[in-house]
């Protein structure tokens, strides 16, 4: 599955995926990767293709549950838009070492997911805005729209029953925390 997985995400990216990293990367000392390979690859790809633009892609301090009770391509869908955003902003700030941090945890009844940088954040009057379909601060290319990332975040997280919350990191820069019920409410179009 995992030779699946990283080709999957190549294709989506439009970058290779390295099957194995070559060095470690410095990592907390009770990191865990992620079991689900889909997961492992997407990160994997995201890391190459952050740091094509100058942006550390790191893992942050996380125990990632064994097996959320989440589909895999939600989970891709939440992470993939959230670190795309948290990239574009670190790489468009003037900060020393641009960085996205990624974190994965279980808490009693839920999955939680956080995306950090240190980009310039959002401000407080924006940070429901960036939660509308079509609402974008970056210019839309000629053959497609933009503003639809954090909508489909969103849409993931309440179709779970779930939530996402918008902060600033200290230090500057925006955090995005999705909480996803372990025990969902059966929805349209979920799949388990």
């Amino acid at each position: 599955m995992y030779a699946r997985a990283r080709q999957f995400v190549a294709e989506l990216s439009g970058h290779p995926v390295p099957e194995r990293d070559r060095a470690p990367s410095p990592r907390p000392p009770r990191e865990r990767r992620p079991d689900e390979p889909l997961l492992h690859a997407l990160l994997a790809g995201k890391r190459a293709a952050a740091a094509e633009r100058g942006v550390t892609l790191r893992l942050a301090d996380s125990r990632p549950p064994a097996r959320p009770a989440v589909a895999s391509r939600d989970l891709v869908t939440v992470l993939g838009n959230l670190i795309d955003n948290a990239v574009d902003a670190a790489a468009a700030h003037p900060a020393a070492k641009p960085f996205a941090e990624v974190g994965m945890w279980a808490e009693p009844g839920a999955t939680v997911l956080s995306v950090a940088d240190n980009g310039p954040g959002v401000p407080t009057a924006l940070r429901t805005a960036v939660f509308r379909e079509g609402w974008s601060t970056k210019k839309a290319p000629p053959h497609r729209g933009r503003g639809v990332g954090l909508a489909l975040v969103d849409g993931v997280a309440r179709r779970y029953g779930g939530s996402v919350r918008l902060t600033e990191r200290p230090g500057g820069g925006a955090v995005f925390t999705v909480r996803l019920p372990r025990n969902p409410p059966v929805a349209a179009g979920a799949a388990p």
